[in-house]
């Protein structure tokens, strides 16, 4: 079990010292905010497209263990050049690969996990802590060695988790290889199913238009880098506990009451960070994120098995993954506009109406439920 927590880890851990300072770093090489904001919409149009086409090239091949560090050495090779090339067109296609590398890395890297004798969640934990680990240790080398400092700490990380994807003994599990035909017309006319497919969008590419302009938020309120790394690494570590009590909040309150109190918990959150725009008022709503984005991940996926056919759970988790990159494109695209028109404030602001819709939309899907 060590070694999978090894591979969370440290694959999550370059996330976190990597994502989270593009687009701080997009601006000091001078990229717009309409730019940056094309350049983030791009790569996760891109990333969705990829997801299933890879998934598909493993499925074929059965080779998880040789895709993973290919896609690994990817993000190894981007992060490095990243540093030497200012161009726009040579990051957005710089960062087109790493995202590409990212957002398929972490399916099939929960496809190896779940294929192993071991408790998925326990694994995924592990994930949470690196991203946090991460996010602060790279705020630490911004303070100390300059703005893109954080691109050598993730492309050595990246190093680390391709050594431990080696030493990784991956076995395919074909155990619902004959669970039926999927029923994809009978998928898209479930109503409960489509609003929770518009629910993702617009939560979770909230989330990832926050994970990509936090930084430049941060910095505009008066943040240091430094303060920045520290406050990502609670609120990242955050969502260890509340993934640890989501099931004995399920049991007692049911899934559908999970997920809406986390839409519910992300709404509260933007609002926070639109009206009382402060790095100390910030740095004390840590707990949101893990309210919010650990209720969310821990109920999602259970509240899909609920509503959809046994048959078409597999697919029904594609499309959910894959509206929530297409939201991210959505969201990351006007936040660059509305950061180069009027600010980076005022994206949460834009985040609160977006957050809010989808709280409507979980109170409609109970009444279709009724």
């Amino acid at each position: 079990m060590l070694i999978y927590i090894l591979l969370y880890f440290t694959f999550y851990f370059t996330l976190g010292a990597s994502m989270l300072y593009l687009s701080q770093f997009f601006e000091t090489i001078h990229i717009s905010g309409g730019q940056s904001g094309m350049i983030f919409a791009i790569g996760s149009f891109l990333a969705m497209a990829f997801q299933p086409i890879l998934g598909y090239i493993n499925d074929k091949t059965k080779k998880s263990k040789e895709i993973l560090i290919i896609i690994t050495g990817i993000i190894f090779i981007t992060l490095l050049l990243m540093n030497h090339i200012n161009s726009f067109i040579g990051i957005l296609i710089l960062y087109s690969f790493y995202v590409i590398a990212v957002f398929c890395e972490m399916p099939l890297m929960d496809t190896v996990s779940l294929s192993t004798e071991y408790a998925f969640g326990k694994i995924r934990l592990w994930g949470s802590i690196g991203f946090a680990v991460g996010a602060l240790v790279s705020g630490k080398f911004i303070e100390l060695f300059g703005t893109s400092s954080f691109l050598y700490l993730g492309a050595i990380a990246s190093i680390v988790t391709g050594i431990v994807i080696i030493k990784i003994p991956v076995k395919i599990n074909n155990l619902h290889e004959n669970d039926g035909k999927v029923d994809l017309k009978k998928l898209l006319t479930n109503k409960r199913y489509i609003i929770f497919v518009i629910v993702s969008m617009l939560f979770l590419g909230t989330n990832n238009g926050h994970n990509s302009y936090f930084a430049v938020y941060f910095k505009e309120i008066g943040g240091s880098m430094a303060l920045l790394g520290t406050i990502v690494f609670l609120m990242t570590l955050s969502e260890v506990p509340f993934i640890g009590i989501s099931p004995k909040l399920i049991n007692k309150k049911g899934v559908e009451f999970v997920v809406t109190l986390a839409v519910l918990c992300m709404t509260v959150r933007w609002g926070v960070y639109f009206l009382f725009s402060k790095p100390s008022v910030i740095a004390g709503t840590f707990l949101f994120q893990g309210a919010s984005v650990g209720l969310f991940f821990a109920g999602a996926n259970l509240y899909i098995r609920n509503i959809v056919e046994k048959n078409t759970l597999g697919t029904a988790i594609t499309i959910f993954m894959a509206a929530g990159s297409l939201g991210g494109m959505f969201v990351q695209y006007i936040s660059g506009v509305i950061i180069e028109q009027y600010g980076a404030v005022y994206i949460y602001g834009f985040f609160s109406i977006l957050v809010f819709t989808a709280l409507v939309l979980m109170f409609l899907e109970k009444k279709l439920k009724n």
